[in-house]
């Protein structure tokens, strides 16, 4: 098979696995979340799991790949002590991560799960802002409209909506998800542009990235569950309220980033909006059959806007203009062209 051949499959199979996993994730998070104080689960214990597992996935693909056990220490040493600078750079985006996975569960206890999907695309419009002013990246006129869209499809959702019924006896405070979602916006942001303006240099792989991110994120979730669990924890164990559910939602949530990262190797931007698009689409579905999610018209009309502006702002990106020394050099080439003529 050549290697064409297997980079479609690749493309495929991670845009299909893309689509699952983040229309399946708010779902999990949004079914295990809605239950009693006592059966919820410890979110700072889930993403000290998630960093764990992190760990194991990347280090058996390497060793994979590598064929040998060694190789995988020697070059985990090597990118991790020897060149301590990029590790002591992936400090901060690793902070950054372990908040957003705490507020991920703090989002998804306050909103509905389509709702959550939707709002955060907002992270389409603060990534775009943040690198238009630290990275110099330049939007063309139609994603400039797509951001605007995106703005008022979000907005509007936002104001139309108001949770569901649940049977369960939850408070949620649809405010208070927002917030949650909207500072998730930003500090993802923040990282990402980080991440490329410090980091694009380096000649890691994204497995080295990835175990490099967890093993700083471990240490910093082991003290953020000590902070705020330690004492029901040690009453109730480690693992309260799990069960298949938030074993597949912790799983799914920890491979998730890998699974972008080969979807972005593999697959252009494009298939990843309709992958982001068709998740959205999924997850309002499964609010419908789960929690008896009933969207209005103004809801759907601003999912609507949301998904269009996804759609805009990957398949018209920014294009040099072309400058006029080349565009004359191009008109005189096609002019000496039409003066040959052929032989008889």
């Amino acid at each position: 098979m050549s290697s064409s051949e297997n980079d479609s499959k690749f493309k495929y199979f991670g845009i299909l696995l893309l689509t699952i996993q983040q229309a399946s994730m708010p779902l999990m998070a949004r079914y295990s979340r809605a239950r009693e104080d006592s059966n919820v689960f410890f979110t700072t214990v889930n993403v000290f799991m998630m960093e764990i597992i992190k760990v194991v996935v990347c280090s058996a693909i390497m060793i994979y790949t590598t064929k040998s056990v060694m190789k995988y220490i020697n070059e985990l040493k090597l990118a991790i002590f020897e060149h301590r600078s990029e590790t002591l750079k992936v400090c901060i985006p690793a902070l950054i991560y372990t908040l957003q996975n705490n507020l991920y569960y703090i989002a998804l206890s306050h909103l509905e799960a389509t709702t959550f999907c939707i709002s955060y695309q907002m992270k389409i419009f603060t990534t775009a802002i943040f690198m238009y002013f630290f990275l110099g990246k330049k939007l063309s006129t139609k994603q400039w409209w797509a951001l605007v869209l995106l703005v008022l499809g979000v907005a509007d959702i936002q104001y139309v909506y108001s949770p569901p019924p649940a049977s369960e006896d939850v408070e949620q405070n649809p405010m208070y998800g927002f917030m949650a979602v909207l500072t998730m916006c930003f500090t993802s942001a923040f990282a990402g542009v980080y991440l490329e303006k410090v980091l694009k240099s380096s000649n890691a792989s994204i497995w080295v990235q990835n175990i490099r991110l967890a093993l700083i994120g471990l240490p910093i979730s082991f003290l953020s569950m000590w902070y705020y669990d330690w004492e029901k924890i040690n009453e109730q164990g480690a693992f309260r309220g799990w069960d298949f559910v938030v074993v597949c939602l912790t799983v799914t949530n920890s491979v998730g980033g890998i699974l972008i990262s080969v979807v972005i190797k593999y697959a252009d931007n494009i298939l990843k909006a309709y992958a982001q698009s068709m998740a959205i689409i999924g997850a309002a579905v499964g609010s419908w059959i789960l929690f008896d999610f009933a969207p209005g018209f103004m809801f759907l009309l601003g999912t609507f806007m949301v998904i269009v502006s996804i759609i805009i702002y990957t398949a018209f990106p920014y294009q040099e203009p072309e400058s006029k020394l080349s565009a004359y050099l191009k008109s005189q080439q096609n002019s000496s062209l039409l003066m040959i003529k052929p032989e008889k």
